[in-house]
């Protein structure tokens, strides 16, 4: 893997070619073709999203999950805002860019009662059980912060199951997402090296995390959330939408965090990252 820099499509596309039978998944060899996958206008519209909910008086924001980072610049117009998440081939994407990010999982940020705000967008809280995404959020916030947290009611609204096409000077690559009744994605990858026609295929599976009203309500108030409010968003079908307050005369579960700011020391120097080229 090339020094810090993002991977390219082209990139991608090569080590596919070269062992097709390696475990290459969107979060690692094929970051750089998930990246080709996120419409544009997503980052300002979950912006938007988080926006609604923060009270006025916030300053510092996390984004747990923050992936391929592209909420961290619409939201780091408003906020002082750092994003965390323990897939390192993405946070090399929002480090290029100059955005502050740290790694590490979001069921376990490697910060302690640090921020003002904590979101949780539907892809993160994919990945995760949501009792176990309110869990991280608590730790993050300090006292009196606010968690907003979007979850997937259903798989469409992470993954849409669809059969897309992407070229590259050299490299075509054609992507086809299927959505089993087991709420497991499937994606195949179909690599081609248009130069001598070469072409391998290989494929990942991704088991989603889907919850509810009900269950989202749980999650937070089983964390030790307080002010509880959980809500569909009607411009986004199959999401719903939970905050909560972390209360102020309670530790987190499990003993005491003691606050503290992002330490590159302590992240694996990911902190405030910058791209190398």
């Amino acid at each position: 893997m090339p020094g810090r820099r993002p991977l390219t499509f082209a990139d991608a596309c090569r080590a596919v070619l070269a062992d097709p039978a390696a475990a290459h998944s969107m979060d690692t060899t094929l970051a750089p073709v998930h990246a080709r996958t996120v419409p544009e206008d997503w980052g300002e519209r979950r912006s938007q999203l988080v926006r609604r909910r923060v009270p006025t008086g916030v300053d510092r924001v996390l984004e747990l999950g923050c992936g391929l980072g592209a909420l961290l610049a619409p939201l780091g117009t408003h906020y002082e805002v750092v994003g965390a998440d323990d897939r390192r081939a993405h946070l090399r994407f929002p480090a290029a860019r100059g955005e502050s990010v740290v790694c590490g999982r979001p069921v376990a940020p490697p910060v302690h009662s640090a921020f003002d705000a904590v979101c949780v967008l539907e892809p993160a809280v994919a990945r995760h059980s949501a009792f176990d995404v309110c869990g991280g959020a608590y730790v993050a916030l300090r006292p009196g912060g606010i968690v907003i947290l979007a979850a997937p009611t259903d798989p469409e609204a992470v993954f849409d199951p669809e059969v897309e096409t992407y070229r590259g000077s050299r490299y075509r690559l054609e992507r086809a997402v299927d959505i089993g009744s087991d709420d497991v994605v499937s994606i195949d990858y179909r690599v081609t090296d248009r130069r001598d026609g070469d072409s391998v295929v290989t494929s990942e599976q991704r088991p989603l995390e889907l919850t509810s009203t009900e269950g989202l309500t749980a999650a937070l108030r089983s964390a030790g959330f307080t002010n509880v409010r959980v809500a569909g968003e009607s411009d986004l079908p199959g999401v719903v939408v939970g905050t909560g307050v972390r209360p102020i005369d309670n530790g987190p579960p499990g003993g005491d965090r003691t606050a503290h700011s992002l330490d590159p020391a302590e992240t694996g120097g990911w902190a405030d990252d910058r791209s190398d080229e």
